[in-house]
């Protein structure tokens, strides 16, 4: 095996010296073709391109440089050249997630060798090609998946090259999808010849192609429909005397590929993708059944504390509304809150405060309210949050002190989170004590 992959690189460099030194010619082709229908249109639909993965053997130099520049922006860009009535970055568009796999074959050897035994003189065609199957999974407003399609085709690159003489510049023969080029002394012969994004463009504007013969397949009325409930998700609120524009999105889980959560996303304007979003909060969450339960979400710019609810359509969430608080309910801000983003420190230390703040404004109000039973159940709630706030602390601990002892990295997000996490135990204590002390009251 490895004597065999010395031999291709030895024939690769060869037909590469050989168009350094002399003439050459290249073509490119593919047994799927972009169809070069600009207007093309389905329906009212538009799609957007979120999400690209590519597995293409990437420790292979050659197949590395074909597929370097295929990238979910790129892929995107071109989709929105080719196909500008079918793809757009708006936030209402159906998520389009794209996967291709591919297998890179390098056929360049036996025809540098038999140039060279010519003494450079008569060019013999090589072939690099690659064996690609592309798949679709359309998104749904719910995060659902619409489609999951994939079909298969083939990218190849012929060449041939003279070390001496002009043979090497006649245009290689065989089938071309764009212009041959030819190259004759280091002289152009054609327009970008040999150019290094040629290639990897063409094979992008074929993976797009692929996604657009799978949607073409998709019955249009589930389509359209889906575009509908997508695009009622967005809607313009007025906070603080502003208007933003919210988009009630989906949180697609990568594990199992379906929705675990609905987030609340807030934008200054018209949302676009890659847009930063001014905030976003979860304001609904999957349980073990599979329902889907609401969960309250606060903002954390605002001049007053504002709510984020969601209301909800036949047991889905459909709609975001806001509403002012007097007096941070306890209950909202036991749970740890989400600590995924960049920002996590930030949001983590707010969290904290309004819970203390909770603490001395609600707690006597609430202990009033519930029952034994409520409270009783309240408890377990804490008791849990207390716990996992001790592990989460233990490990940004434990993950500093290693990062210390390494001397590699920086220690100090897990020393800052490690210290948060215990002041959130220190606010909690008091609480988990007043309401055990409630709950035993009532149950007497």
């Amino acid at each position: 095996m490895r004597a065999h992959r010395t031999m291709l690189k030895l024939g690769t460099m060869i037909l590469l010296a050989m168009l350094a030194t002399g003439c050459g010619s290249m073509r490119i082709a593919s047994t799927l073709k972009p169809s070069g229908e600009t207007g093309l249109a389905l329906g009212k639909a538009r799609f957007c391109l979120i999400d690209y993965t590519g597995e293409y053997g990437k420790d292979n130099p050659a197949a590395k440089a074909w597929t370097d520049m295929i990238t979910r922006d790129f892929l995107a860009q071109r989709a929105n050249t080719l196909y500008p009535e079918i793809f757009t970055d708006e936030w209402t568009a159906l998520p389009v997630m794209v996967k291709a796999q591919g297998t890179f074959h390098d056929g360049l050897m036996i025809p540098s060798i038999l140039c060279a035994l010519t003494a450079g003189v008569v060019p013999f065609p090589g072939k690099m090609s690659m064996n690609l199957t592309v798949s679709s999974d359309v998104k749904g407003a719910l995060g659902e998946s619409l489609i999951t399609k994939g079909r298969e085709f083939e990218v190849e690159q012929v060449m041939w090259a003279s070390l001496v003489g002009p043979l090497g510049c006649i245009p290689v023969p065989g089938q071309a999808d764009l212009e041959k080029d030819s190259i004759l002394l280091f002289i152009p012969l054609t327009k970008d010849a040999y150019s290094m994004t040629k290639l990897p463009t063409y094979i992008t504007d074929c993976i797009v192609e692929s996604v657009v013969r799978d949607l073409r397949e998709v019955d249009p009325g589930l389509i359209d429909a889906a575009f509908k409930a997508r695009a009622s998700r967005l809607q313009e609120i007025a906070v603080d005397g502003r208007t933003f524009w919210v988009f009630l999105a989906p949180s697609i889980s990568k594990e199992t590929g379906k929705p675990i959560a609905f987030w609340a996303i807030f934008y200054g304007e018209q949302p676009k993708r890659g847009m930063t979003p001014s905030e976003q909060v979860v304001v609904a969450r999957r349980d073990g059944s599979g329902t889907w339960v609401p969960e309250t979400g606060y903002l954390r710019r605002t001049k007053g504390l504002t709510a984020v609810s969601v209301m909800m359509d036949k047991g889905v969430p459909a709609k975001v509304a806001v509403r002012t608080v007097a007096e941070p309910p306890l209950e909202d801000f036991i749970d740890l809150p989400d600590i995924s983003g960049k920002d996590w420190a930030e949001n983590l230390r707010w969290s904290n405060g309004l819970l203390l703040e909770a603490k001395n404004r609600s707690l006597m109000k609430m202990l009033k309210e519930k029952t034994g039973d409520e409270l009783l159940t309240l408890v377990t709630r804490i008791e849990k949050a207390v716990l996992d706030l001790s592990a989460l602390a233990e490990r940004a601990k434990d993950n500093a002190q290693a990062i210390v002892e390494k001397g590699q990295g920086d220690p100090a997000p897990d020393r800052e989170l490690s210290i948060l996490c215990r002041q959130r135990i220190e606010i909690l204590k008091p609480v988990l004590a007043a309401v055990k002390q409630a709950a035993g009251t009532k149950k007497q």
